[in-house]
This record gives structure tokens, C-alpha cells and sequence, in this order.
């Protein structure tokens, strides 16, 4: 072939190429993604936000609504969801990679199939004749070329609620197409979440009432379930507790991590988002031997989920080589130290092995030891440039904690048996608002004593079935007098009350040296 003709065949296909690799480009109408059913009606749609970086970018989201085959005189969309969903690593875990038999989209989709009124229930209707917005968050869908920044709270936040009022100015030019029906003009939205979803929803209410948008999106409150509200809190759960916290009993020891892969998934949040943070990485926290089991780049593929890492491990640990995408990833000689596994309690039925991790093998000697020492943790943190200290800020400045006074009502559920997501991340928030319990807040922690997949399974199964008292509660409008919830073993903090940094309440006044929080502040004893 001549090579004139050769080049220019080549700078055809480039052109061609670049086409198909152009960057998203926001919706301007909703994509018909499926019909579920007659009521049922799903669609996809991209949306324009801001970047963990501050720079536009373009993401993407479901929006799933109810479509009354032959609606009612008057019938109308009652409320809409923000439903933000909990931790995955795969890209096919997206929402927008959804199909009719994905578990999670199953249940969520009992909230927009739409309800006659029962008076057994009364609020079903709202709840269910609804809207749901479902975002993928920034490093999945459309973005899926860019890193996740896994619990970065404020921008996340952020986005979701840009998903939120772009999804719906696109729901109203649908003008009744596919047996859509309107909003009715008393619509009220409702954020809500379990896990890392719980953490977002919590800060998308945080992120609404700070910036004066409660009005203008109807919002009400807040459902949230297991979320790592206080990573803080969560740190020193994993590095403290020796399976007795909280007044329940688990498989948990100290220095311990039952869910390995998430932390390399913090730090890399806190690196690509803080900063402070920017000139530090990764081998600052996590050692060689760690990275070097293929992890990072297992996460950067988008390929694999938490349980195909777990898989991956378990086979470096029994073969002492696992392959994935044609590479060969041999076991680091410290991968049994590093790792053990354990027999769990499956999801539905039977057990399952999966890997645990050992922090003091995974962690860096000298990060292992910073977060070791309580004296460290006197002080609120600063960016100072120390690699560790940095990393306490980034932690910190995610927490939803603390820095503001909800103005709408939140329902927490929470398993006091959690080894991933410790109950702990409840108690540092209701030690921040200690007087708001059972008024602007409450907590349900008697609903389930599992481990953080099963209680997951369990929050998402009652969001159709027995959480409308709960969206009542919230939302307030057809009060039922219900104050407290039936079962809840928690109690309302005690003015004389102390609690350590894992947020459990001590029989006494603190004698031991540490660091302690009373009336919500931190204090000392050297």
C-alpha cells in the first residue's frame, strides 16, 4: 500500500476514534432506558456538575418513576427520592448499568410503582406514587474514566442534588409521554441511602440546608442506614474494639479490618480530593507488600467487584497466584500475615469464606503507629504537611457530624453488630446534637444485630414494605404522634454522659489517660 494512502487511512480512523471517544455531553430529554412494568418506567440521563476538582464535568443517573397505566382524576407524583447508593468497585455495579434482575433495583423499585390508599398505611401512597433518582456518583457511567472519590461527602453531595433538579427539569418536558404523570404541586423529596449511600444522604442534607435550597426541592429529611458518617470514629473501631462494643458480640478483634478493599478506596479519595493531601500518596499509608497483591489496579479497571477482589485474594492465599486480564499477580511472601480468612454468615442462607485483613500488615509501621496513639487525636487536626497528620484532616474535614444543626427530621438505622460501618458512626453524631435525639433525629438499632451485607440486605427489603412510618415521620404531614421507635434499645445522652472516640458511653467519669467526648466536645486526660 502506498504510504501516502497508508497515512491518511490512519488519520481517518484517528479522527473516527476521537469521535466515538468524546466526552459526554449533557441530556437534553430523557433516555427511555426500560418499562418495568405498566406502572414502572425507567430512564437514563446525563447531567452537567462540578468535579472533585472544581472543574465541569458531566455525569450521569437513573431516573426511575411510576406511570399509572389509567391514573386517577388528579393524580400526580407525590414525592421524590434521592436515593444514593452504597460502595461498589465495578463499573457494571452503576446504576446506569442496571437491569431488571439487579437485586437493588428490584426493591428499590416497590417506591415508584405507585399505591391506592390503605388505612393501614396511610403514607404509602406518598412514598410510592414517586420519582427516584438514582446518580451513578463521578468514576462511574459516563465518567467512569475518572477516579471515585469514595466518601468525599461535599462534592458528592453536590452532585447528587445536581442529578436531582436536572432530572426533573427534563422529567417535565416528558409532558406526559410514556404515561407520565406530573408532580403534584405539595411534592416533598426525601434523601436516602444505606453504607456509603447513608453517608451521601446525610450529607446531601446537610449540603441542601446549608445552601438554602429546602424550599426550592420541597425537601424534607432524611432515611439513612449503617453510613460511615465519622471515618474517625470508624479508624478507631477497627484498631480498639475486640468484639464487645456496643453491648453486642461479634467475630471483631482489634486491629482488624473485615473489609479489607475499602481502605485503599479511602486514602485514594482522600489523595485525589483533599489539599492537603496532594503531594502525598499512597505508599505514605499502605505498605508495598499490600499494593503489590494487584489491588490498585484491580480498583482502576472498574472491572471487579468487592467480592471478585475478596475472590482474587483468597486465591493468592490458597494458589499463591491469581490471574486477572491476562496478568499473572503473584501472593506478596507476607500475604498470610497480611490476610487471614473467616467463615461468615451468608447473605441469604449458609456461610461464605472471605478475606479479613490485618492493619498493622497493611498500614505503613509509621501510619499504623500515628493512628495507634491517642495523644494524636488531642487536638483538631491541621494540614500541616506531615503525611499523617494530613490524612487525619482529610478524614475529618468528611465528616457530616459535625459543623451544622439539621433543620429537617433524619431517621438512622443502624446494627449495633456492624463490623464495617460500627455503630460508633451513629453515636458521634448523636454526641454532636445532643439534644435533638427522638425530636429532630432518631435511631432504630433493634431492626437487625448483623454484619454490615446482611443488615444492608435487610434496610433495603423494608424500603418497600415497613419504612412508611418512617417517611411519615419524617415528612410530618399526617402526624401519627409516633416520637419514638418501638424496640430501639437507644436512650437519649445523659448531660453527665462521657463516650470515647469510638463513641461508646462510659459507666463513669474517664480516670485513664485519653481522649474523651462530653457535651460534644473532645477532651483530654494525661
Amino acid at each position: 500500500m502506498n504510504k501516502t494512502v497508508y497515512y491518511v487511512i490512519a488519520l481517518l480512523l484517528a479522527v473516527v476514534q476521537g469521535v466515538w471517544a468524546q466526552a459526554p455531553t449533557p441530556s437534553t430529554e430523557l433516555e427511555p432506558y426500560f418499562r418495568l412494568t405498566d406502572s414502572k418506567m425507567v430512564f437514563k440521563f446525563n447531567y452537567p456538575s462540578t468535579s472533585v476538582t472544581g472543574e465541569p464535568v458531566v455525569l450521569s443517573s437513573l431516573l426511575c418513576c411510576w406511570t399509572p397505566k389509567e391514573p386517577e382524576s388528579g393524580a400526580g407524583i407525590e414525592s421524590v427520592h434521592l436515593y444514593n447508593h452504597f460502595t461498589i468497585s465495578a463499573n457494571s455495579q452503576s446504576p446506569t448499568s442496571y437491569t431488571r434482575s439487579n437485586a437493588e433495583f428490584v426493591v428499590l423499585s416497590a417506591l415508584f410503582e405507585g399505591s391506592a390508599y390503605d388505612e393501614k398505611t396511610p403514607y404509602r401512597s406518598v412514598a410510592k406514587r414517586s420519582i427516584i433518582i438514582i446518580p451513578d456518583y463521578e468514576g462511574y457511567g459516563v465518567s467512569r474514566d475518572r477516579l471515585h472519590p469514595y466518601l468525599v461527602q461535599e462534592v458528592t453531595a453536590k452532585q447528587v442534588v445536581d442529578a436531582m433538579t436536572y432530572g426533573l427539569e427534563l422529567y417535565g418536558k416528558l409532558n406526559g409521554a410514556n404515561n407520565t404523570v406530573p408532580l403534584k404541586n405539595d411534592w416533598r423529596c426525601f434523601s436516602l441511602g444505606y453504607s456509603q449511600g447513608g453517608a451521601v444522604a446525610l450529607a446531601v442534607q446537610r449540603y441542601i440546608e446549608r445552601n438554602n435550597l429546602s424550599d426550592k426541592l420541597h425537601f424534607r429529611g432524611t432515611l439513612c442506614g449503617d453510613g460511615p458518617y465519622d471515618l474517625i470514629a470508624t479508624m478507631r473501631y477497627y484498631m480498639d474494639d475486640n468484639g464487645t462494643s456496643y453491648g453486642v458480640t461479634t467475630a471483631h478483634r482489634k486491629d482488624q479490618v473485615t473489609l479489607p478493599v475499602v481502605l485503599p478506596m479511602i486514602i485514594n479519595g482522600m489523595i485525589a480530593s483533599n489539599p492537603a493531601m496532594s503531594k502525598h500518596k499512597l505508599e505514605d499509608f499502605l505498605e508495598k507488600s499490600f499494593l503489590d497483591t494487584g489491588v490498585i489496579d484491580w480498583l482502576n479497571t472498574k472491572n471487579m467487584s468487592s467480592d471478585d477482589i475478596n475472590t482474587a485474594w483468597l486465591n493468592q492465599i490458597d494458589k499463591g497466584s491469581v490471574n486477572i486480564g491476562g496478568k499473572d499477580y503473584p501472593a506478596p511472601k507476607n500475604m498470610n500475615e497480611m490476610f487471614f480468612k473467616q467463615q461468615v454468615p451468608g447473605m441469604i442462607w449458609g456461610t461464605q469464606t472471605v478475606v479479613w485483613g490485618r492493619l498493622d500488615k497493611i498500614f505503613t509501621t509509621v501510619f499504623y503507629n500515628y493512628m495507634k496513639n491517642l495523644a494524636n487525636f488531642s487536638s483538631a487536626p491541621t494540614a500541616t504537611g506531615n503525611p499523617y497528620e494530613d490524612m487525619r484532616y482529610a478524614l475529618e474535614s468528611n465528616n457530616v457530624c459535625t459543623g451544622w444543626e439539621p433543620q429537617h427530621r433524619i431517621q438512622f438505622v443502624h446494627s449495633k453488630g456492624d463490623m464495617v460501618v460500627p455503630y460508633g458512626n451513629y453515636l458521634a453524631f448523636r454526641n454532636a446534637h445532643p439534644n435533638g435525639e427522638n425530636n429532630m433525629y432518631r435511631i432504630e438499632d433493634a431492626f437487625s444485630d448483623s454484619d454490615h451485607l446482611k443488615t444492608g440486605s435487610s434496610f433495603l427489603m423494608k424500603l418497600g414494605t415497613d419504612f412508611f412510618d418512617y417517611f411519615q415521620w419524617i415528612d410530618n404531614a399526617q402526624p401519627t404522634g409516633i416520637y419514638t421507635v418501638q424496640g430501639s434499645s437507644s436512650q437519649a445522652q445523659s448531660d453527665d454522659a462521657w463516650y470515647d472516640l469510638s463513641g461508646r458511653k462510659l459507666a463513669t467519669k474517664p480516670t485513664k489517660k485519653g481522649v474523651y467526648i462530653h457535651h460534644g466536645k473532645k477532651f483530654v486526660f494525661k
